[in-house]
């Protein structure tokens, strides 16, 4: 299941998942649950960037040079038909990551926050945050709340209108944390609509 803990401790591949975790990252990638596919993937996406798999199942992080370029990369060889696509199963590109720890986590929300307020010209809106590790610690429905509640007042002290849809809605914040470290990404319905992959749970 995407985004399930799995013990690392005596297993290379767990040495090779935390360090993944002290690199760079700005992208976020779901695998299709099924035997050698992340390993398939990855072998195709070293050619974009620098991808490594994590202590989570089937869940990848990598850094790239753009985004954006790196998204119409993606959506180019699906169109091609190029096997390894296949195994794709999500990818949120990130605006902004930070490591935490949970006493902290909240005052590093709030200053990243008012940055996305900056871009958000108001209309729908929610908050959708995938949280893997530290379930102790941290509970994704009031990190869920929190962050909703802090950016729509960030938005309307800039004098804009938003509010709360799941369904089509203009904005979507997405929050992924891995254990320590976290992604967030604020998504476009036209991004949504250009690149089929990019979505969240």
């Amino acid at each position: 299941m995407n985004g399930a803990s799995v013990a690392s401790s005596g297993s290379e591949a767990g040495a090779e998942s935390r360090e993944s975790l002290s690199h760079r990252w700005n992208v976020v990638l779901t695998v299709r649950p099924a035997p050698g596919a992340v390993h398939e993937l990855l072998d195709a996406l070293h050619a974009f960037g620098e991808f490594r798999i994590t202590p989570f199942h089937y869940v990848c992080a990598g850094w790239v040079r753009d985004t954006t370029t790196f998204l119409d990369a993606l959506l180019e060889a699906q169109q091609a038909g190029r096997p390894w696509t296949r195994q794709l199963s999500r990818v949120v590109p990130l605006g902004w990551t930070f490591e935490f720890v949970p006493e902290s986590l909240k005052g590093k929300l709030e200053m990243t926050l008012e940055r996305i307020a900056g871009q958000i010209a108001g209309g729908t809106c929610f908050v959708r945050v995938e949280r893997r590790g530290l379930a102790e610690s941290l509970d994704s429905a009031e990190l869920e709340r929190m962050i909703a509640d802090q950016l729509f007042a960030a938005v309307e002290a800039r004098g804009k209108a938003l509010r709360t849809a799941f369904s089509d809605p203009d904005y979507i914040v997405a929050v992924e944390t891995l254990d320590t470290h976290c992604g967030i990404a604020l998504i476009t319905r036209e991004m949504r609509g250009r690149y089929p992959f990019v979505r969240v749970r």
